[in-house]
């Protein structure tokens, strides 16, 4: 792969990374965009709440580091180690816990997102030697 395309597929990488990371973002609305989002009921009470949207908003932070990491390559190694470990993390209770259908289907998007991901880190690790 030439240094052009390598350099385009972790540009547009860290982009989708991005996006999928500002998703949850919406979260910070409240429970109804929440319990929306996740198929879930949040149940009686604020507390869940304000931990779910504390996750929506360092989910928001993990998304514009992936799109800063666009443009300047000296973020790729952090924001892309960071996120991997969000994504594996996240597939790593989903599968050792039963869950939902939406959670599910979180999971198999952030399983990709990983492969994707490692796959990136990788070319960037070849660009920069």
């Amino acid at each position: 792969m030439t240094p052009l395309i390598s350099e385009w597929f972790i540009r547009i990488s860290f982009g989708l990374t991005g996006l999928i990371h500002v998703l949850p973002l919406a979260g910070v609305l409240g429970r109804f965009t929440l319990e929306l989002a996740y198929g879930v009921t949040l149940g009686e009470g604020q507390d869940l709440t304000i931990l779910m949207q504390h996750r929506a908003l360092l989910f928001g932070l993990l998304a514009a580091a992936c799109f800063a990491a666009v443009l300047n390559p000296a973020w790729r190694w952090p924001v892309g180690i960071a996120a991997l470990i969000s994504m594996l993390g996240f597939v790593l209770f989903a599968a050792l816990q039963t869950h939902g259908a939406a959670i599910a289907k979180v999971m198999w998007v952030d399983v990709g997102a990983a492969l994707l991901l490692s796959v990136r880190l990788l070319f960037h690790f070849k660009a920069v030697r």
